[in-house]
């Protein structure tokens, strides 16, 4: 096995290991999109690979369901990281966190997994695709950053937010992003808005910063998996981009779901496989029973429902469609708030 395939299986494991997590459904559930691009040479040999990736379920990383867990790498790295790491970023037991822990104590494991072997198994393969041991440390040093900001305690005085300037888990995790602690507790209790040429900042609620913390995980979260992306991308290109002359793509997105409870995400997710569907409506069933009838052969004709009224509904412009609809309303809640703040 040559070292470009090496790279390519070991691919598999680390992107199990941030994308992937237990659900109701399935133990090892992949929570993104992803099409994979296999290079080959004029001799029919593997030359490289190359990965996108789409729609990562961010809120994962802030809520789970009683039964399911957040992505495996949390739960990898407080059970198999080692003293020095633990003692360098502050690494307790997954029952420690609250994004690792919004169901059951029972939940927290996977049956017949040991997460401490598989976070051994997560940093071979960052190994063997080339991450050297410093980024894997300065990895690890977000993903400890992130579960300290999700214990970040946020009060509610009368109609406003509060956190204590002494907040441990402030300082850790500030410290651990390398920003100013004092920054970080100011922007995730007040909001800033430009009206008119004037800087306008007001207290959030709770809710709000709560909401705004989140934010700023999830996003922080998806830069990391993105990075990660393009980190093994550049690994597995080929040496000589003019040796590659056919490849094979596969495409391995998660299928149409409804909770009961359903976010914006989960719209997206189903989008998508509403649009997967169309087009296999359009190229296998409409298009090529349609050169039938032209070409007169005989064959018994597929009944099938169309789906495009289901994609207008969700995409059309004019009229207003589902996403045309929340656009406009956000719009006019960001407008609406812009007012009552002045």
């Amino acid at each position: 096995m040559s070292d470009t395939e090496r790279a390519i299986l070991a691919t598999n494991p680390v992107m199990e290991a941030f994308g992937n997590a237990k659900t109701t459904r399935n133990d090892n559930s992949s929570r993104f999109g992803k099409y994979l691009e296999i290079v080959f040479d004029e001799r029919h040999e593997i030359a490289g690979a190359r990965m996108r990736t789409y729609l990562l379920e961010r809120s994962r990383l802030v809520y789970q369901p009683e039964v399911e867990r957040n992505y495996h790498i949390f739960y990898q790295l407080c059970a198999g990281a080692p003293d020095e790491l633990r003692a360098q970023f502050g690494i307790g037991k997954a029952a420690d966190y609250h994004y690792l822990h919004q169901g059951s104590e029972e939940h927290l494991a996977i049956q017949g997994v040991d997460d401490a072997a598989e976070f051994q198994s997560t940093v071979n393969a960052f190994t063997t695709i080339g991450v050297s041991q410093e980024t894997q440390r300065q990895m690890f040093q977000v993903l400890a950053a992130l579960l300290h900001l999700g214990n970040v305690a946020i009060t509610a005085t009368r109609n406003d937010a509060n956190i204590a300037p002494e907040d441990p888990a402030l300082a850790q995790a500030a410290s651990f992003l390398g920003v100013d602690a004092h920054e970080l507790r100011k922007w995730m209790l007040k909001r800033q808005i430009q009206l008119r040429g004037e800087k306008i900042v007001s207290s959030l609620s709770q809710a709000q910063a709560l909401a705004v913390r989140d934010s700023v995980a999830k996003y922080i979260y998806t830069c990391l998996f993105d990075w990660l992306v393009a980190q093994m991308n550049k690994s597995l290109a080929p040496r000589d981009e003019k040796s590659a002359v056919s490849m094979i793509g596969v495409l391995d997105i998660y299928g149409f779901e409804i909770f009961e409870n359903n976010s914006f995400e989960q719209l997206c997710i189903n989008y998508v496989n509403e649009k997967l569907q169309q087009i296999f409506i359009e190229l296998t069933l409409k298009k090529e029973q349609e050169e039938y009838a032209q070409e007169q052969i005989q064959w018994t004709p597929i009944k099938y429902f169309n789906n495009k009224i289901v994609c207008d509904l969700i995409e059309s412009k004019r009229p207003p469609g589902i996403f045309s609809t929340l656009n406009d309303a956000v719009v006019t809640a960001h407008a609406d708030s812009a007012a009552a703040d002045n």
